[in-house]
């Protein structure tokens, strides 16, 4: 079944190429991933619920071997890859048909099919070199795509910020392997497993380390986070939900087998820095995130700074998870990885669902800037529908997924009591804070995002005159919005496949009606039935409408101008603004965002400045991590590399001198090695 999987991404592919830019080329490109997509949901669930799937093939490339293994963690991801590009594909057959007026979409198509394909790869590849190859091919294709509306310089300036931060970590992905090959004699990841806990511990940690920035940057945390918010509002809206939705979480499954295989994690103390690290940079990438999304008045920007909120998050899961697993705290490891794991699919089923309605929404108004959107409720009921289901989702309200997984997340915080060092325990506590506010953080973006654009009134001509997207891309968006509400009311069926995926003996398997955990005796220490949770919340909506109506009796409605102060009638210029409204917020946390306020005055007359004709105000934030890390960074090494440009003499002379140098050294090396 695996093989059929990746040869109906790759027969995709070709159908794209094929398939011309006639009228129904979009079914040749996406009608395989689709049902390539739906077979592997099916296989991954009878992985998770049966045995694990190996496959290799001899001499591929001489002296590496492909293999492809898929356990239960691989499964898990493959599951998520495959619900979300089902959603994707469906949703794209509608949004891509506009690409056929202005381009070819011959070469979106393939570079669509290939970028799906190659993660399947990844988290099937049994072996550090082809893994490598897949990462590679994965960035690149995801690369042309971020650039595929090239008309625009800043889309290739994003995109070449993302070419070069993915390199950078795919650079300390390749040291994180080859100082497990140096321990080993081997790149298959089976020798790696199988060795990892006779490491020294100096060659564990250098893993760790260096798989933490590799697969850190690919995920988005807080400072290498720079190519996020730049690549995702770059690339057409169907890649940009692909992309945080399932793969940035391709960062988050290298984590995963890093630390509970290929570092050889142990229940030792000595591990729990381990958790710490992961722990703060959760935090500070939750809290920044959703402080600058907050803020944003770009769409797909705002939901780009709050995929790297979620991903500290997930983050904080982890990290917990690994330092109850180094004291031996088994039940709490198992508690805090399923929290995180939770969080991870529940953050790909509503970010994948808001980035596609921020696509309708663009795709409807050509603009995705809060401050000209309004008013799209009515002209767009199902998109807002929609993507008010995602808001409360990602808002961590119940009953939907994301309370569940927080609420999870919030558990293991709390048990951290019970890890026996005071240091740890007051260290992990101060983690509560910035994830408190996160939370509250996060509902206060999406309710600014979604009452600026489509409640209120339209505040420019682009949001007056739309319509509803095509059926297909609702359809894309239901399905996962369907995904957010079942996962929120029958979590448990979530919390057993993870438990099944990651084989976590303290999670029950059933029944799929609560979220429930037990400790090593076989208590509960947690839980909470979200099928009650939501009965409770429906019962007092339809008690409060019973209260109004029967108090209220029968009342007659009339209609009249509403008290203006004499202007007249409102219209829009009278309305908050998506900046007026994070206003308080630039001003509580301005030492983060730097505000930067202008006003133009237009008077009536030159004599008398105080009768003004019109005001202009613009309000604008800077990025603290770009001036003070990346910019200095960038020119330091710009200056390094024109001082070495030196050596380019462009005498042969010299080049034969060099050559002999680097020989004289090889030498010397390979003696000392052998004396």
């Amino acid at each position: 079944m695996f093989e059929a999987i990746v040869l109906l991404f790759l027969g995709g592919a070709v159908l794209a190429l094929a398939s011309g830019n006639r009228r129904f080329s979009v079914y040749a490109i996406y009608l395989p991933p689709m049902a390539g997509s739906a077979l592997a949901v099916l296989f991954s669930v009878a992985v998770i619920t049966g045995r694990p799937f190996s496959w290799a093939a001899q001499g591929v490339v001489p002296f590496f071997h492909l293999e492809i293994f898929v356990d239960g963690i691989s499964a898990f991801f493959m599951l998520m890859i495959g619900i979300i590009t089902f959603a994707v594909s469906l949703y794209s057959i509608g949004y891509s048909r506009e690409y056929q007026e202005a381009r070819r979409v011959q070469a979106f198509g393939f570079l669509f099919n290939v970028f799906v394909a190659s993660m399947f790869l990844v988290v099937s590849s049994n072996n550090g070199f082809f893994f490598l190859v897949f990462w590679e091919l994965m960035s690149l294709a995801s690369f042309f795509l971020v650039i595929y509306n090239h008309e625009r310089e800043e889309n290739i300036r994003s995109g070449m910020t993302y070419l070069v931060m993915t390199h950078i970590g795919t650079a300390f992905i390749f040291v994180s392997f080859l100082i497990g090959y140096l321990q080993t004699g081997s790149l298959s990841f089976d020798s790696m497993r199988g060795s990892s806990t006779s490491f020294p511990f100096l060659a564990k940690n250098l893993i760790f380390v260096f798989a933490f920035v590799g697969f850190g940057t690919k995920a988005g945390i807080v400072p290498l986070h720079t190519w996020l918010p730049r690549a995702h509002p770059a690339a057409p809206s169907n890649v940009s939900a692909l992309m945080s939705a399932v793969m940035i979480k391709m960062g988050i499954y290298g984590l995963v087998r890093t630390l509970f295989g290929l570092a050889g994690l142990g229940a030792s103390p000595e591990y729990a820095w381990w958790g710490v690290l992961l722990i703060v940079a959760g935090s500070a990438s939750a809290l920044v995130g959703v402080l600058y999304a907050v803020v944003e008045r770009d769409i797909k920007r705002a939901l780009a700074y709050s995929s790297i909120e979620n991903t500290g998050i997930i983050l904080i899961g982890l990290g917990l998870s690994v330092v109850f697993a180094s004291y031996h705290l088994v039940a709490l490891s198992a508690l805090a990885l399923v929290a995180s794991m939770m969080h991870a699919v529940n953050h790909s089923f509503f970010k994948g669902l808001l980035f596609m309605g921020a696509g309708s929404v663009v795709h409807a108004t050509r603009t995705g800037d809060l401050e000209r959107l309004g008013g799209l409720v009515r002209l767009m009921p199902w998109t807002s529908l929609l993507f008010l289901v995602g808001a409360v989702s990602i808002s961590g309200l119940p009953p939907s997924n994301g309370f569940v997984s927080e609420w999870l997340v919030l558990q293991a915080l709390l048990s951290s009591s019970q890890i026996p060092s005071t240091i740890l325990q007051i260290s992990i506590a101060f983690a509560s804070l910035p994830l408190a506010l996160t939370i509250g953080m996060a509902a206060a973006t999406f309710v600014r995002l979604f009452a600026m654009t489509f409640l209120s009134k339209a505040r420019s001509k682009l949001a007056l005159n739309v319509g509803e997207v095509p059926r297909t891309m609702i359809a894309g968006m239901a399905i996962l919005a369907s995904a957010c509400l079942f996962l929120g009311i029958l979590p448990s069926l979530g919390i057993s496949l993870s438990a099944s995926a990651f084989h976590l003996q303290y999670i029950p398997p059933g029944p799929f009606d609560a979220v429930s955990l037990q400790n090593a005796s076989g208590r509960s220490f947690a839980g909470l039935s979200m099928p009650v949770v939501a009965i409770m919340l429906s019962c007092m909506a339809l008690a409060s409408l019973g209260f109004v109506r029967v108090m209220g009796g029968r009342t007659s409605r009339t209609a009249g101008g509403t008290w203006d102060c004499g202007f007249g009638g409102l219209d829009e210029r009278m309305e908050y603004t998506a900046t007026s409204l994070s206003q308080p917020i630039r001003a509580v946390f301005k030492t983060l965002f730097r505000p930067h306020s202008e006003s133009d005055r237009e008077p009536y007359e030159q004599a008398n400045p105080y009768l003004v004709r019109s005001v202009r105000f613009n309000s604008s934030t800077r990025n603290i991590f770009e001036e003070n890390l990346y910019n200095p960074l960038v020119s330091s090494t710009l200056l390094v590399l024109d001082k070495m440009r030196k050596i380019q003499t462009g005498k042969i002379n010299s080049y034969l001198l060099y050559i002999m140098i680097t020989i004289i050294l090889l030498l010397l090396f390979v003696r000392l090695s052998h004396a």
